[in-house]
């Protein structure tokens, strides 16, 4: 007599191990400054569950990637997709480069590629240089770097504001809600006052300018 075959939907793999990489961009324009649209926008996640079809893809030499974006346009309603990059020894996501070290991985931050205000000229965060370290992971740690920056549409010369937020992990047999279950070993935030010209002066504490007095 044959079997029937179970009408459960398969088990899916809740575990994964290796290098994981998730990317949430929030895009906005002036009409979310301030009030309801601001509220909605502040309201975007800093991590979601990596999603199942990257539970078994990572090879040595590859970068799983989850990206996630939310746009004022979609009244920031997430859009998923994934993708996985080999055959070089970094990943540039945004300002974003990942790079693989003999001990995990380090995520710099290249301000070269930064809408303003973090262009080069203006990153006195660096001390001059194009690249900073944000953070080095080994196996079994996570972190996560965010940045913003304003952006102009050449269609329409309007401006719009980008927040970048990248979660990394080195994960070893961590669920794949890690990144919003489990705390960041380290969280490195490079956030600009998106109507000025600049970062902190590289004397000050703070990673954001002083406010002005308005005109």
């Amino acid at each position: 007599m044959a079997r029937q075959r179970s009408r459960r939907s398969p088990r899916t793999d809740t575990r994964v191990s290796g290098l994981f990489i998730q990317l949430l961009t929030t895009e906005w324009t002036k009409d979310s400054r301030g009030g309801a649209g601001a509220r909605v926008r502040d309201a975007t996640p800093l991590a979601l569950e990596l999603p199942e079809a990257l539970s078994g893809v990572w090879r040595e030499g590859a970068f799983p990637l989850h990206h996630v974006y939310f746009s004022e346009q979609r009244r920031f309603l997430a859009r998923e997709w994934t993708e996985v990059r080999r055959g070089r020894p970094f990943v540039e996501l945004e300002a974003f480069r990942v790079e693989r070290s003999e001990a995990g991985v380090r995520v710099l931050l290249d301000y070269g590629k930064m809408g303003m205000p973090g262009r080069l000229e203006w990153s006195g965060l660096s001390r001059g240089e194009r690249h900073e370290e944000l953070f080095r992971l080994t196996p079994g740690e996570w972190a996560r770097g965010v940045y913003n920056e304003r952006i102009q549409y050449w269609e329409t010369g309007h401006w719009g504001y980008c927040k970048h937020v990248l979660n990394v992990g080195l994960l070893c047999d961590a669920g794949r809600e890690a990144f919003v279950r489990t705390a960041p070993e380290t969280e490195v935030r490079r956030e600009f006052l998106l109507r000025q010209c600049g970062p902190a002066a590289p004397e000050s504490r703070s990673t954001r300018l002083p406010a002005v007095a308005q005109q």
